[in-house]
């Protein structure tokens, strides 16, 4: 029986995107289920050199937001230790690389800790190669494929694609034509993969 795919519309600078990557990868462990990473640049606007939380969203509590996302993630120990806002393209197309080199995960989940565990910008080129480097993949053909624009090209072409089917907030889960949006709790989304598992057996009895 084909497993299912949940297919993830994800920004590196969304901290529920974090959340949502930890949650499903402990429940890979109890399901059998893939998972496909999709890119979507929420604030392409952000300047390169990334710009203070506070003063992009001047209207909010940022203490008051830290401690919601924190206590929302303590199941996954989130932790939120930066104060600036990235521009995630560049690392967008860096997972990309990272894919194609069979290191997806490890890349990721190194992208996720530098942003939000150690305050770095990853918006920054120095600091995914450094990444990069960590994590055993080629840093010199990662800049590279960084300079070439048609690589960048296809970060705006993954978000086009996304305002497409209608996602309007990451993360966005997609099963086959269902989807959840959003910040959810590691039960809604064992739920939404359960159903996924339990209509292809039905399928297949």
């Amino acid at each position: 029986m084909k497993k299912p795919t949940v297919v993830i519309y994800s920004d590196n600078i969304c901290p529920f995107c974090t959340i949502g990557a930890k949650r499903l990868k402990k429940l890979q462990r109890e399901l059998d289920f893939d998972v496909e990473w999709k890119a979507i640049e929420i604030h392409p606007e952000t300047p390169k050199e990334g710009v203070k939380t506070a003063d992009y969203f001047p209207n909010y509590d940022m203490e008051r937001m830290k401690n919601h996302i924190e206590n929302f993630g303590k199941d996954v120990d989130m932790k939120l230790k930066g104060n600036m806002l990235a521009n995630s393209k560049l690392s967008l197309a860096a997972n990309e690389f990272a894919q194609g080199k069979g290191k997806f995960n490890e890349f990721h989940e190194a992208i996720f800790k530098a942003n939000f565990e150690e305050g770095k910008n990853i918006g920054e080129l120095d600091v995914l190669l450094k990444i990069a480097q960590n994590v055993g993949i080629d840093h010199e053909g990662l800049s590279q494929y960084l300079e070439d624009e048609r690589n960048l090209k296809a970060i705006d072409e993954s978000s086009a694609q996304a305002m497409n089917l209608g996602i309007t907030g990451v993360p966005s889960f997609i099963i086959k034509n269902k989807m959840v949006v959003g910040a959810q709790s590691t039960e809604v989304l064992k739920e939404f993969i359960e159903n996924e598992i339990t209509n292809n057996e039905k399928k297949k009895g």
